[in-house]
Order: C-alpha cells, then structure tokens, then sequence
C-alpha cells in the first residue's frame, strides 16, 4: 500500500500538477520520508483516493528536519525563510502535515467524501499520538476546503505564489464536535 500511495503522490503532484520533485519510477518521495512520519492513504482496495504524511516537529533525518522549519533555517531556496510568522516548534505535541491531496478524477461528492475521511484521520492521529496542533504548508483554496472538512485552521505566515498557487503555512487543530457535524452533513 506504501508504494501506491507514493505513485498516487507522484501522480497528483508531478504529473497533474507539474510539480519539480523526487522522484524515482513514478513514486514521488522526499527527504521528510522517514521512519518518524506516519502516512494516511484513504483508498478502495489498491487505488489511493487521498492521503497526507504526518512528521513529529522534534524529527531530525540526517540533515533533514521537518519542512517548515528547514524552509525557515534557509535550507529549501524554493520557499521563503519567513515562511512561519514565529520560530518553527519543536515540540513532540506538534506535528507537520504535508503532501495532502485528494484524487481529482474523483466526482464532487467522492472528493469531499474523502476530505472528510482525511478530517477523521487527523482527529485519530491526534487522540493516538497525543498531538495537540499541526502545521502545514497547503494552497490558500485548500486551506477553505480544511474548513469546511471540520478542521479549524488559522494563518502560520504569510501568503507567497509557489508553482503558480498561492500558499500559506497554517496551523490546524481538530476540533471533534465540528467534525462530527461535517460528516453527518
């Protein structure tokens, strides 16, 4: 399952989205690929519908920390060091989401059917792992749909363009009422 989640993110990333990222045989995978993340794959037997990794802001991975933070030490040139309007966390109650997408071949309904999905998964991972809050880096239009999966999610930093998108970093906390409400709807 590992490996089609890696070729459903080389799929959503690089080839639908033209994104310049690692890849090797159509898997897209990254140096915050390591033993501290945790992985989601929302699928139907072996297709991937959406998924999204999760890595402990304490992580360290050779020279890797986690995104976020290695942007703000200066590390990754394609994104801003003042991508965080505070100093990046390192705090085992804090985690980083990132590669986050939702297959879009699929129909309105399936799609937010499956956002909602992803919604639960972050409220488990939280309870599981005792993580209060995440961070993420995700498009100003996903950040809208967040919400309205039942995530509470508030600017991090500033806005900047990325591969033609305009992003945000974020924090994100699960809030179980509000989910339970978006998935009865």
């Amino acid at each position: 399952m590992f490996t089609e989640l890696l070729r459903a993110r080389y799929h959503h990333f690089i080839e639908a989205r033209g994104w310049d990222l690692p890849n090797v045989r159509g898997l897209e995978f990254d140096q915050y690929d390591t033993p501290e993340s945790i992985y989601c794959a929302i699928h139907d037997g072996m297709t991937i519908h959406g998924g999204f990794r999760v890595t402990p802001t304490t992580a360290k991975c050779g020279s890797a920390s986690y995104m976020l933070r290695d942007a703000q030490l200066g590390l990754l040139p394609d994104l801003p060091a003042d991508i965080l309007d505070a100093p990046a966390p390192q705090d085992p109650k804090i985690w980083e989401v990132s590669r986050v997408f939702v297959d879009d071949t699929l129909s309105s309904r399936e799609r937010m059917r499956v956002r909602g999905q992803l919604g639960v998964s972050f409220a488990r991972l939280a309870k599981d792992w005792n993580i209060d809050a995440f961070l993420c880096l995700t498009s100003v239009s996903a950040a809208l749909l967040t919400r309205q999966a039942g995530i509470n999610i508030t600017p991090a930093g500033l806005r900047f363009e990325i591969e033609g998108e305009t992003c945000q970093a974020y924090h994100l906390k699960v809030d179980a009422k509000r989910l339970r409400r978006s998935r009865a709807a």
